[in-house]
């Protein structure tokens, strides 16, 4: 690291995109930090990677490992297009090693997609997800057509067993499964208020993790489940102690425990980032919560330093990292205007007219304009300043990239995933550039 440098890396944005991009600085020996202003939207996530749901057309994406270089042709300024399908599946793997490292596995079916079973009992195409929602052993159980079991836990607000039983019902993939639903009270559980449901998955999770009778929860959940192979639960079995609970009721009730994503906040998600997060402090980095970067100060087409609303001097990096997200994250701003992106002020592709950015359908199936829009990036995903000239020691991952569609395509973790550690081998070719291999001089 350079001495006029407070780091090799600093990475706006603590979320999918900016974690895997820190990972993979800290994997080749670059100094990094982390720079985030709250909530990653991973606690508002299903907690699976989605790699490419759907193809171009529209078609479900079998294998989106085939698919990736088609749809690459097709799409030439979609973020794949920038990080090219090779770097992509080193990206997943990559994710995958750090994860495991960290003890928390994700699982893939191979090549292909899976499928998760969401809270409104639809199936959702994923590339990735944890042990509770997939694993050929799951796979397995779900192909012999078993009896199912959906399971709640009085009082908790954000799920409804019968609406998920009637949608499966519905799926030819389940018209053959016998499905109940029932409701399970935990021990020490105080019951809600005049029966309001006032639970939500973090509530049931954090008495989960402090429960010293496992074997009183399996009981509640044998009763319940009857005779069924498989007992589907809302995504709240604990938040640290997640894998011992998990394990000891599958254990205790001779059952496959299933999780199925619910509203936010995710459980599934939030334990991915407690595990990235984890991995990232014990790899070195630097990360520094709840502070929000404000503004940047750019001289011939570099970033010079960041200002934050939390530090007194600004923070100096050789490089730097837009991981910001998109208008959820405020990575992105609407106002009736103009759209903008606050920090750096990079050039953005949005729609012509602005008050062409939704559609009248709410849930319109070509999805609304202005999920889009973001910021332009050339191949090595560096933005441009708003007046074209290109920032050079500035890259962009995650949802703030413009030029794809996670609701329609099904990719936003991939995007995330794969940008970010396209930036991270970006600025390390940057920091460290190849040298050249030494010949032999003349004999």
């Amino acid at each position: 690291m350079n001495e006029s440098h407070d780091y090799d890396c600093l990475i706006i944005g603590g979320g999918l995109a900016g974690l895997t991009c820190g990972l993979a600085c800290l994997e080749a020996g670059l100094s990094c930090a982390v720079v985030s202003s709250g909530m990653s939207a991973l606690h508002f996530s299903s907690g699976s990677i989605d790699l490419l749901g759907y193809n171009a057309d529209r078609t479900l994406a079998t294998s989106p490992v085939d698919a990736l270089p088609g749809f690459i042709e097709k799409n030439p300024d979609h973020p794949y297009a920038r990080c090219g399908a090779e770097t992509i599946m080193e990206a997943m793997a990559f994710f995958g090693r750090e994860l495991e490292a960290q003890s928390a596995p994700m699982y893939a079916n191979g090549r292909e997609n899976h499928f998760h079973i969401t809270a409104m009992g639809t199936l959702k195409p994923t590339f990735l997800s944890p042990a509770s929602v997939f694993t050929r052993e799951i796979r397995a159980a779900f192909e012999k057509r078993p009896a199912i079991a959906i399971l709640d836990v009085k009082g908790f607000r954000d799920f409804h067993p019968g609406l998920a039983a009637a949608n499966l019902r519905k799926n030819k993939l389940f018209a053959d499964c016998p499905i109940t639903c029932g409701e399970i009270e935990l021990p020490g559980q105080t019951p809600a208020a005049g029966g309001a449901r006032d639970m939500r998955s973090v509530d049931v999770a954090r008495i989960l993790d402090a429960t010293t009778n496992l074997e009183a929860v399996a009981g509640a959940i044998t009763a319940a489940a009857g005779r069924a192979d498989i007992v589907a639960l809302p995504a709240f079995l604990g938040l640290n102690r997640y894998q011992e609970i998990l394990a000891g009721l599958r254990r205790a009730t001779g059952r496959l425990i299933y999780e199925i994503p619910t509203l936010p906040p995710s459980i599934l998600g939030m334990r991915l980032d407690q595990a990235l997060k984890s991995r990232f402090a014990a790899l070195g980095g630097v990360f520094i919560a709840r502070d929000t970067v404000d503004a940047g100060r750019i001289e011939d087409n570099q970033v010079i330093s960041v200002h934050t609303t939390g530090q007194k001097d600004d923070i100096r990096a050789a490089c730097y990292v837009l991981a910001s997200g998109s208008f959820f994250s405020k990575g992105l701003v609407s106002r009736y205007d103009r759209m903008f992106e606050p920090v750096f002020d990079c050039r953005l592709d949005t729609p012509p007219d602005g008050r062409s950015l939704s559609g009248a359908a709410f849930l319109s199936p070509e999805s609304h304009a202005f999920i889009r829009a973001g910021v332009i990036t050339d191949g090595q995903l560096n933005p441009q300043t708003a007046d074209g000239r290109t920032i050079a020691n500035l890259f962009c991952a995650g949802a703030v990239l413009a030029g794809y569609n996670p609701v329609i395509e099904g990719c936003g973790g991939g995007v995330a995933i794969a940008t970010g550690y396209a930036a991270a081998k970006a600025i390390r070719a940057r920091l460290h550039p190849p040298q050249p291999t030494a010949t032999a001089g003349p004999q």
